[in-house]
């Protein structure tokens, strides 16, 4: 892989859409950032990229999102590495620990989920941006969720977090465009992550009842009946970073089952 190749960097990337992505991009001849918390597991990501796929650059980081100066460290290995980036992926995200009213929900976990999922895309946005070309080819896309779209009961910090994420992406896109940067946001519904899948499995325990059944319930809401597979986000973001998306910036992308139709 030459050192002229696109270089992106996705955060989040050993959770399940982080490593569909990050494989996504590398299997497209893109030089890949693999940014997480833990390096024990980007290390071990970054020797599966390697072994999958002959010759793939990858830079594993050790990345707290929600941390400025995590961030400003990434910036200089990134720029050390690469020099600039085309394509900032914003994948990681946290749930809110449990549903409950807004006068019952801690003020350090609203804190907690706001400084990952929003905090943490701006950060990254404001030290990353001065590294995205302006000769077009550059973008940002975040992950948001269909819950920043619409109001959930007891859900307080995780809905206002993902709304925030997708106000974000148009402030950016609008401050954005005339350098040339696309600014745009996926909008997953269930996704059928170890993430996912172990909220059906808490969620059943606290209600007494089976994990199927508990899946069958949250998958019955949906109207296509299930939840998609990790690879169907990364398609998005992989579309959305692409120059078959020259023309679109500002937006988020349903993928979501149809869960939210407008």
């Amino acid at each position: 892989m030459t050192k002229s190749a696109p270089a992106v960097l996705v955060t989040g990337a050993t959770g399940g859409i982080g490593r569909e992505t990050a494989a996504r991009f590398v299997r497209e001849g893109s030089r890949v950032a693999i940014a997480d918390i833990g390096r024990e597991a980007v290390d071990a990501f970054a020797e599966e990229l390697r072994a999958e796929f002959a010759g793939a650059d990858v830079l594993p980081l050790v990345l707290d999102q929600s941390s400025v100066a995590s961030v400003e460290a990434a910036v200089e290995e990134v720029r050390a590495w690469s020099g600039q980036l085309h394509t900032l992926a914003v994948v990681a995200g946290v749930l809110q620990a449990e549903g409950v009213p807004v006068t019952r929900l801690p003020v350090e976990e609203f804190e907690r989920v706001h400084a990952v999922n929003l905090k943490g895309p701006f950060i990254l946005a404001k030290y990353f941006i001065p590294l995205i070309p302006t000769d077009g080819t550059g973008s940002i896309v975040m992950v948001a969720s269909y819950w920043g779209r619409e109001a959930h009961p007891l859900y307080a910090a995780y809905c206002t977090s993902k709304a925030g994420v997708i106000s974000l992406v148009q402030v950016l896109a609008g401050e954005l465009a005339e350098e040339g940067i696309r600014v745009n946001g996926v909008a997953p519904g269930n996704t059928n992550t170890r993430m996912h899948q172990k909220h059906l499995h808490d969620e059943a325990e606290e209600l007494g009842i089976t994990f199927e059944e508990m899946r069958d319930t949250h998958w019955s809401t949906i109207p296509m009946r299930y939840a998609g597979e990790p690879h169907v986000i990364s398609d998005a973001i992989y579309f959305l970073a692409s120059d078959q998306a020259s023309y679109i910036t500002g937006a988020t992308l349903d993928v979501n089952g149809g869960v939210v139709m407008t």
